[in-house]
């Protein structure tokens, strides 16, 4: 069992070609880097960057692994797989959009020693929305349980969502909780940037909402991931 926490911040990153989309994008994730450096400033930063082109942030020490494009459900995968294949103990994962918001004084070290304390376990810090933003994954865990083969841009349901409910229900001695920080998308009144791959193509909503209801339910009743294909 792990003893010392290493901790990785992982962020999926996506920048569309069509402007002002894409210099509204870099813009969100700048702002989160620099959010970043004050809250964790002695945690690295692994970027899965898509379609960056010739941008990067030179002011920010991050880790860079380049895609052209690999969708949400595949850049999950390789953010999962770049993390097996380190030295980092937990994942920390955010999308490149986050906002923080602070819950407590020094909440960096309040997340931390949390983290330091629950080695080989995970943590959401909410599950009504934003499910992967804030939470910490244990490599121990995540080698137990990938990510689900749902793809969103497929209708199929939410992958984020159905992940964090099944790791809540198949382990539930592995949760801790941690309320130092709150992560939200879009609630910034002074702007509002949909996702790329909701603009993309036509989005059932409400199949995706419905799916993620079904699957959820199965896994609430079954502690497992049901067999869809």
């Amino acid at each position: 069992m792990e003893t010392i926490s290493r901790p990785v911040i992982g962020i999926i990153s996506y920048f569309p070609d069509k402007e002002p989309d894409r210099s509204q994008r870099i813009t969100r994730f700048e702002r989160l880097l620099k959010k970043l450096t004050e809250f964790l400033p002695d945690v690295p930063v692994l970027v899965i960057a898509q379609n960056w082109n010739t941008y990067y942030p030179k002011q920010y020490k991050i880790i860079r692994h380049y895609y052209e494009k690999l969708g949400i459900l595949k850049a999950r995968h390789v953010l999962r797989e770049k993390f097996l294949e380190s030295n980092y103990n937990y994942l920390i994962m955010f999308d490149d959009d986050a906002l923080i918001q602070y819950l407590v004084d020094n909440p960096g070290k309040a997340y931390l020693d949390s983290l330091e304390a629950n080695p080989d376990k995970f943590m959401f810090l909410q599950y009504a929305s934003s499910q992967l933003n804030g939470c910490a994954i244990s490599k121990y865990i995540y080698k137990l349980e990938p990510m689900v083969d749902i793809d969103a841009e497929k209708n199929e349901g939410f992958e984020d969502a159905i992940f964090s409910w099944l790791l809540h229900n198949k382990y539930p001695e592995k949760e801790f909780t941690c309320t130092a920080i709150k992560c939200t998308h879009f609630k910034n009144p002074n702007e509002y940037i949909p996702s790329t791959w909701a603009r993309e193509g036509q989005k059932d909503w409400k199949r995706l909402r419905d799916q993620t209801a079904i699957i959820k339910e199965y896994i609430t009743i079954n502690k497992k991931f049901p067999k869809l294909k």
